[in-house]
């Protein structure tokens, strides 16, 4: 039975190389999405329902089509593999995980403390699918510990390294002894923005703006926007901007009082965030209760990357022509509702500093694809 071990040499490593989205894996994975959906479990956690829909057959297949024949039938995956997702997403050594299965390598997953509850709850669900003689069984195994050491053993013997984190987590791994060929793709701290016109929120019939304000919703409070792709800072574009601004943060507003449950550390980190702001006279500052907070800011600082908003607090700015970002390797994702292909291409070309690895509509920020930070991990993680 697959469970979190404490110990490294608790852990019997098998190194099982397969071909890449092997048939017998993305069966299971298919498999092991019927039974999250199903859960009552996931109906109470939608980052598991959402997690267990990523693993259903269809949108594996369309993943697999990015991928030629001719690659899917040579690349298998490069062996050993050693996790370390972020602390402050629950479940992203989940999707950590799945990378390294359909680029048919073996896993050793560090199991956050933040993230112990779903972990097990997830491996619960996979002992139902798997028994201890099959090859999938050998190529996942759970690690959760707090010692240096297993950090420096394990990079000694893998193959490939999955590190997501601050930049001083980057630094050390980066300083500890690998196998010569070792690959290593770091997921570094990154910056991630929406950008709205007000001329077409203002148009929207109720049924259409609360659609909009749930995707939005989930792309940052799901995860309280400790997510790489949540956004931080709101930029505005079009005509009557206070308008499209009071309309739709009311209806934010309403979705996520319903929804959201705001613990007592983030009620007075948000608060005491918005106190340091309010010095400045000149910033105009939309408290909803606390439950959501706006701060609009009349210029963009050289350091906008330090503009965290945390449990549905967003900073915003207003475009009076062109979006002129200050310069950044951080910039992630740019989440938009209401313009088209041609306005976002005209948009990209007119800025300054348009940076983004990832430009997706509301709603699809935190969507986990296999192409993620500039990296194609099939390719990187398989030979």
């Amino acid at each position: 039975m697959i469970k979190i071990e404490k110990k490294l040499n608790k852990i019997k490593i098998f190194v099982i190389k397969k071909k890449v989205f092997d048939e017998e894996i993305v069966s299971f994975l298919n498999e092991l999405s019927k039974i999250i959906i199903r859960s009552k479990e996931s109906r109470k956690n939608n980052e598991l329902m959402a997690f267990g829909f990523w693993c259903r057959n269809t949108n594996l297949q369309k993943l697999k089509q990015r991928y030629s024949q001719k690659f899917l039938e040579n690349k298998m995956g490069i062996g050993l593999l050693f996790h370390i997702p972020p602390s402050n997403v629950i479940s992203n050594f989940a999707y950590s995980l799945l990378f390294g299965l359909l680029s048919g390598n073996t896993n050793v997953v560090r199991i956050p403390k933040r993230s112990l509850e779903f972990a097990n709850i997830l491996i619960s669900f996979i002992n139902k699918k798997l028994n201890r003689k099959s090859n999938i069984y050998k190529m996942i195994n759970f690690i959760n510990y707090n010692d240096e050491k297993t950090n420096i053993d394990l990079s000694k013997i893998c193959d490939g390294r999955l590190i997501w984190g601050s930049d001083e987590t980057i630094k050390k791994f980066k300083n500890l002894t690998i196998k010569k060929n070792c690959k290593n793709i770091y997921f570094s701290d990154k910056y991630s923005m929406s950008i709205l016109n007000s001329s077409e929120i203002i148009k929207l019939n109720v049924s259409s703006l609360t659609v909009l304000c749930k995707n939005f919703y989930n792309d940052s409070y799901l995860m309280d926007q400790n997510a790489c792709s949540s956004p931080h800072i709101i930029f505005w574009k079009g005509k009557k901007i206070p308008l499209g601004q009071k309309i739709f943060w009311n209806k934010v507003y309403e979705i996520a009082k319903k929804n959201y449950k705001l613990d007592m550390f983030a009620a007075v980190d948000k608060y005491t965030n918005t106190l340091k702001m309010s010095s400045n006279k000149k910033i105009k500052i939309n408290n909803y209760e606390n439950i959501l907070i706006t701060i609009q800011l009349n210029k963009l600082s050289e350091n906008l990357d330090k503009f965290r908003g945390r449990w549905g607090l967003f900073y915003e700015y207003i475009i009076k022509k062109n979006l002129n970002l200050p310069y950044s390797k951080k910039y992630q994702t740019l989440s938009y509702y209401g313009f088209n292909k041609n306005e976002l291409k005209n948009l990209k070309d007119r800025s300054k500093n348009f940076s983004f690895n990832r430009v997706v509509p509301v709603g699809k920020s935190t969507e986990m694809n296999l192409f993620w930070d500039g990296y194609n991990l099939v390719s990187i993680l398989s030979k």
